[in-house]
């Protein structure tokens, strides 16, 4: 892999001339580099961070993963690096993350068949057994009352299909697979596996092209709006069924990429908690990501990112960091009026966190949602089921 010199050679002799040899030293011959993929610029050049440098990389018929290593093979204007190949263990995780990408899109879409089907006599058309698997979908749905407590998030997130083959290993399991949510999707792809092709010339459902993105750890979450409410009747019995295996597959493919994408080993996790609402689902997106220790404390800092987007507020993001007994909350909305509802708790925030010992440190609630960033240029990543 050959580094262009555009914006390398600029960064080393800026350092140079300010004195500063830090990066220079870093490229020296057989130095070991981590680096990360940024996006691709308008020539066709990867963008890598490469040892904390933004460099440019001919790669060209080269696939790379989010996150590798180099080795410096020779210096100089164009300096020659050699991908280090990870373990093996990385190199199936990154592989089962290239196949499920194309395939994955938002909770959103599935959810939204359940709830028409709740409310609609058509349910009664389709086959017991899909029917059964429906219901047992519906049933590893959390309640808002679920998550609205410390106990009741945890368990959530133990039954959120992140953890599923984590909970199947142990001999003593304190979720039993029948709640989680990654174990209901299998069935239901079972039972809809059982159902004979639809008939020739049998209408696709109606309804608008949905493209979420995946929850991939260097990307910032994204808020799941509700999907656009489906008028089905028993005439749509065959085309319901296909997108249900189109909705089933995607959503198992996104519960994966959220698999693949948590680092235990790194202290990093992805969840998605679908939530039962009014006339509706909504997907809470959590990102847990623990820090290193400093010398003296007993465990590092806490953060956890989220986003949901349920009808009665719109979107709503935000980033809670623990270092304790210290908290600070920051929150964004979409709406001025959720903002708000928002600082209106702000005392009985302050209330619950002291009670458990905790001191709210900092409280911001800001109108309008943060920019997403990403590490991935289009190019590199199709995100459409």
């Amino acid at each position: 892999m050959i580094i262009q010199p555009t914006s390398l050679a600029a960064q080393l002799w800026a350092g140079a001339a300010a004195g500063t040899t830090a990066a220079v030293d870093s490229w020296r011959v057989g130095a070991l580099l981590s680096a990360r993929v940024m996006g691709q610029n308008e020539v066709g050049k990867i963008l890598l961070d490469i040892g904390g440098l933004t460099v440019e990389a001919d790669a060209a018929g080269t696939q790379l993963p989010q996150q590798f290593q180099v080795r410096v093979l020779t210096q100089g204007a164009q300096p020659q690096l050699e991908v280090v190949a990870g373990n093996a263990d990385e190199r199936v995780a990154m592989q089962g993350l290239r196949e499920r990408l194309p395939m994955q899109n938002g909770y959103a879409p599935l959810l939204g068949i359940l709830a028409a089907l709740a409310r609609r006599p058509i349910a009664r058309a389709l086959p017991a057994p899909l029917r059964a698997a429906l219901a047992t979908l519906e049933a590893a749905i959390n309640k808002p009352s679920d998550v609205s407590s410390p106990l009741g998030m945890k368990e959530a997130i133990a039954k959120s299909g992140t953890f599923l083959e984590a909970h199947l290993a142990e001999p003593k399991r304190e979720t039993p697979a029948a709640d989680d949510f990654k174990a209901a999707l299998l069935a239901l792809r079972r039972a809809l596996a059982d159902i004979p092709a639809n008939r020739p010339g049998s209408a696709a459902l109606s309804r608008p092209f949905s493209d979420t993105p995946p929850p991939l750890a260097q990307r910032s979450l994204v808020a799941q709006p509700r999907a656009a409410e489906l008028a089905v009747t028993e005439d749509d019995v065959d085309g319901l069924v296909n997108q249900l295996r189109s909705d089933t597959r995607a959503a198992l493919s996104r519960v994966e990429i959220a698999q693949l994408e948590s680092q235990p080993h790194a202290g990093l996790w992805m969840i998605e908690i679908p939530v039962a609402a009014a006339r509706g689902y909504d997907v809470l997106q959590l990102r847990i990501e623990e820090g290193e220790a400093v010398p003296g404390e007993h465990e590092g800092p806490w953060t956890v990112g989220f986003a949901i987007d349920p009808p009665s507020l719109g979107a709503v993001q935000g980033e809670i960091q623990l270092r304790a007994p210290r908290v600070s909350v920051r929150l964004w909305a979409q709406h001025a009026e959720t903002v708000a509802r928002l600082e209106n708790e702000f005392m009985s925030l302050r209330r619950l966190l002291e009670k458990s010992g905790l001191v709210l440190d900092h409280f911001s609630c800001m109108h309008g949602l943060p920019v997403s960033t990403s590490a991935y240029s289009a190019v590199l990543l199709e995100a459409r089921a």
